[in-house]
């Protein structure tokens, strides 16, 4: 599976993932206007002056160990289409729309692979890159996993600009 089949799987997985919105709107470009739109991948949020943000908000993977009956990346739903990203595919992506000006950061949650602390481990390597090694300094807002420990929710907390839990 390449990296777009992955995003377009992972955006829209995460389109149900409180405390950012997105439009919802479909729309293709057309010969001589301006702009697209599409369902999934970007969201909004504002900073504390009122300026508005694009965020890529996706998730790491939509796989998940939990079967948690309000969700639709549960186990349990063999339907879904599953995919993850290496930390990797995801920092690269990142750039490449902020490069494009397409987003000015990142809405990063993820589906529980394994467990708790593997999937954050793999969330944190992603946002290592994007800091470290491409210095990105745009927004990130990062979802803490339940049940991951708290050594790593503090690592996750440095990197990020917002974290947030499950309930928002």
């Amino acid at each position: 599976m390449n990296v777009i089949e992955k995003l377009e799987i992972l955006a829209d997985a995460a389109k149900y993932d409180v405390a950012c919105t997105s439009s919802g709107v479909q729309r293709a470009g057309k010969a001589g206007q301006l702009g697209a739109a599409t369902q999934a991948g970007c969201c909004h949020s504002f900073t504390p002056d009122g300026r508005c943000v694009t965020l890529l908000k996706v998730l790491m993977t939509n796989v998940c160990v939990y079967d948690c009956c309000y969700c639709v990346n549960r186990a349990s739903n063999a339907e879904a289409p599953r995919a993850a990203f290496t930390p990797r595919e995801l920092a690269d992506l990142t750039i490449g729309f902020y490069r494009r000006n397409y987003i000015e950061g990142l809405f990063l949650s993820s589906g529980v692979a394994g467990c708790p602390d593997r999937t954050t481990e793999l969330m944190i390597e992603a946002l290592r890159i994007l800091r470290e090694e491409y210095g990105f300094r745009g927004y990130i807002h990062t979802k803490a996993i339940p049940g991951t420990s708290v050594e790593l929710i503090d690592e996750l907390g440095r990197l990020s600009d917002r974290l947030s839990d499950y309930c928002g």
